[in-house]
């Protein structure tokens, strides 16, 4: 991974939205992150309660950490990215409101400061495309480490099946690296690593804006041609 690359696009960065054909889709990143978000909210409901110690790894700006928090989650967050320049970023856009900023670290690779087992939740979102393919397994390992006995890791992606989705990182600055993945690859890198159980949903099948669609949204979890897919791993206890 190139901190220099995503440091270029720190300051400016908006989730993708300089890309036409998301915007017809979405107003917003925030939209779009949100997808996720309540994905996730609705599979660990404990996220609202507060105790958990959540890492999001390769966070960015600390987008899906903050949209988490704006709609309820009161987890302990911790972020973690190999660009100082969106770590600077994720600190200044965290609303005083929503309380102290996560704690944020900067990765050495594909490895991070944290201790063995700390957390009870790793989240890594539209992170592995940016990662060459011979380096993915070590931040599978990575993850596994960092992940306490029965805890969960939720791997969301891009889905390279959906043809409007190679389409428009195609064309996407930030994505001009990219390498889209699989969930398959996703799974089989998991499983390589330490001992999970899996599951996989698809989600973003409608505009992510339109509340009164989301239900599709749900139905549909099990197609594999949502614009996302998210893979929930959790290990052994």
């Amino acid at each position: 991974m190139k901190p220099a690359e995503f440091d270029r696009h720190a300051a400016s960065y908006d989730g993708g939205l300089d890309n036409p054909i998301k915007r017809m889709v979405g107003s917003s990143a925030d939209q779009f992150i949100a997808v996720k978000a309540r994905w996730l909210l609705r599979r660990e409901p404990k996220l609202k309660s507060g105790g958990l110690a959540v890492l999001d790894y390769g966070c960015g700006a600390g987008d899906l950490m903050r949209v988490l928090a704006e709609l309820g989650a009161r987890a302990d967050f911790s972020g973690c990215d190999v660009s100082s320049g969106m770590l600077d970023e994720a600190g200044r856009r965290w609303p005083a409101p929503l309380g102290p900023a996560p704690a944020l670290a900067t990765q050495d690779g594909t490895l991070t400061p944290f201790a063995d087992r700390l957390f009870d939740i790793v989240t890594i979102s539209a992170v592995l495309h940016h990662v060459p393919v011979d380096e993915r397994q070590a931040i599978y390992r990575e993850l596994g480490r960092v992940l306490k006995p029965g805890g969960r890791i939720y791997v969301f992606e891009h889905n390279p099946r959906n043809p409007l989705v190679r389409y428009v990182i195609a064309r996407t600055p930030i994505d001009e690296n990219a390498i889209l993945l699989d969930a398959r690859e996703v799974r089989h890198g998991l499983l390589d690593a330490a001992r999970y159980d899996l599951e996989t949903d698809y989600l973003m099948f409608m505009p992510p804006g339109i509340a009164v669609l989301r239900p599709i949204d749900r139905t549909l979890a099990w197609l594999p041609l949502g614009a996302q897919y998210v893979v929930a791993a959790r290990k052994s206890a």
